[in-house]
C-alpha cells in the first residue's frame, strides 16, 4: 500500500525541489545558509526606504507629534512625499538609508537562519510518520506506558497529531516556517531594535554614530541589558508564529504543482505569501517597535518620532494603551508602506534564495561531475 507521502518525501519542501531526474540527489545544507544570506542582503538593499518609512510612521503619535516640526504627514498614501521630506529635512539622500548597516546584517543572519532551520525541520517533520514505531528493548523491559495508561494515551494523541503533520505539506511547511521565524527573530534581535533606534532619529547627533557604540551604550551603565536589547521580543515571537507560518505555507502552496521552482514563480508566491501574512501579524509589530523606542529611549534619548514620557508596562498594557489613546488605527499606522515593502522583500527573498540555491546546485552537479571523469 502507497503512502500519501511519496510526493512529500522526494519533494520535502518546496525550496528543495529540483527536475524528476534529480530527485533522489542531495545537497550540502550550506547551500541553504549561502543563499538565506545572499536573499536577506539582496532583499534589503531595494526596500531600505519604505523600511525607514514604516518604523517613523509605527512610532509616531498623532496625539503628541502631529504638530512638531517636520514630523511625517499620516497620510497613508503620501509616501514619495514623506520621502522627500526625510531627503529635504534631514541631510539628503542618504537619510532614506540610516540604519541600514545594522539592518543588513539582521537581514542576513535572519535569513541564513531561518532558510536553513526550515529545511531541517521541514525534513524532520516529514520523517516523523516513518518512525513511530517503538524502540527495541535489549533489556525486555516494560515500557512505561505500560504502567502508566494515561501516559500512553497520551503518547498516542502526540504520535496522531505529529503524523498528521508529516502527512501534510502545508502544515509542514507552515510548522516549519514558524520554528524557523522564532528561531532567527531571537539569534538576530539584537541588531532589529539596533534598526529601530537608528531609524527613528532624524540626526546621527541625537544617538550613537556606529552600531558598536549603540551596544557599548545599551550595555554601559545599564542594570538590565538583554532587557533592553530584546525589549519588545514577546509580540515579535508571538506575532513571528503565524507571520512564518502563514508565509512558507501559502509559499509552498503556491508553488507546489510544479517538478521545479523557477526564480519567476518564487519571486511571484513570495510576494503574495508576504503581503498577506503581514496584514494577520501587523498590529503585534506595531506594538514591538513601541516597546522597542522606549527601551532605547532610555539610555539614548528618543526623537521626534518617539512619543515622550509613555511608559508600557508589557506587551497588553502597550495594546491596550495604543488603542484607548489613539484609537484602533494607530495599530495599522505604515501599512501601506510596509505592505509594499513586505511584497518587494518577500518576493526578492525567495526569488534569490532560489536564483542563489540553484547555482549552487549546478556548480555543485558540475564540480561532482568532473571528480568522477577524472
Amino acid at each position: 500500500m502507497k503512502r500519501k507521502l511519496t510526493r512529500n518525501q522526494v519533494q520535502k519542501s518546496s525550496l528543495d525541489k529540483t527536475a524528476p531526474s534529480e530527485s533522489k540527489k542531495t545537497y550540502p545544507q550550506w547551500h541553504n545558509v549561502i543563499a538565506g544570506a545572499t536573499a536577506g542582503a539582496g532583499a534589503r538593499l531595494f526596500t531600505a526606504p519604505l523600511d525607514l518609512l514604516k518604523i517613523r510612521r509605527q512610532l509616531q503619535s498623532t496625539t503628541t507629534n502631529s504638530s512638531a516640526p517636520n514630523a511625517l504627514k499620516l497620510d497613508p498614501f503620501g509616501l514619495f512625499k514623506s520621502m522627500r521630506q526625510i531627503v529635504q529635512t534631514e541631510g539628503g539622500l542618504h537619510s532614506l538609508f540610516r540604519g541600514n548597516l545594522a539592518a543588513t546584517y539582521l537581514w542576513i543572519g535572519y535569513a541564513a537562519v531561518q532558510f536553513s532551520l526550515y529545511a531541517r525541520t521541514a525534513d524532520f517533520l516529514t520523517s516523523l510518520p516513518h518512525t513511530t514505531a517503538p524502540p527495541i528493548d535489549p533489556l525486555n523491559l516494560p515500557a512505561p506506558s505500560q504502567n502508566f495508561p494515561s501516559l500512553q494515551k497520551s503518547s498516542a494523541v502526540v504520535s496522531d497529531v505529529f503524523s498528521s503533520i508529516g502527512s501534510n505539506p502545508t502544515a509542514v511547511a507552515f510548522c516549519a516556517g514558524a520554528t524557523a521565524g522564532t528561531a532567527a527573530t531571537l539569534a538576530t534581535y539584537p541588531f532589529d531594535i539596533c534598526r529601530t533606534a537608528f531609524a527613528s532619529q532624524r540626526t546621527m547627533s541625537q544617538g550613537s554614530k556606529s552600531i558598536s557604540a549603540f551596544f557599548y551604550q545599551a550595555m554601559r551603565d545599564n542594570p538590565m541589558p538583554l532587557r533592553t536589547l530584546f525589549a519588545g521580543s514577546g509580540p515579535a515571537v508571538l506575532g513571528i508564529v503565524p507571520y512564518m507560518g502563514l508565509n512558507f505555507a501559502l509559499y509552498d502552496y503556491l508553488v507546489r504543482k510544479g517538478d521545479r521552482v523557477n526564480v519567476r514563480d518564487a519571486g511571484a508566491a513570495g510576494a503574495i505569501s508576504g503581503g498577506v501574512s503581514k496584514l494577520v501579524v501587523y498590529p503585534l509589530d506595531t506594538i514591538k517597535k513601541r516597546l522597542q523606542a522606549q527601551a532605547f529611549e532610555t539610555f539614548w534619548g528618543g526623537g521626534e518620532n518617539v512619543r515622550s514620557g509613555m511608559q508600557y508596562k508589557n506587551m497588553l498594557d502597550c495594546g491596550l494603551t495604543v488603542f484607548r489613546d489613539e484609537g484602533a488605527g494607530a495599530f495599522y499606522r505604515g501599512l501601506v508602506p510596509t505592505v509594499m515593502k513586505t511584497m518587494m522583500a518577500t518576493s526578492l527573498t525567495f526569488a534569490i534564495f532560489q536564483l542563489t540555491k540553484n547555482t549552487l546546485q549546478t556548480m555543485y552537479d558540475w564540480s561532482n561531475k568532473n571528480e568522477g571523469a577524472e
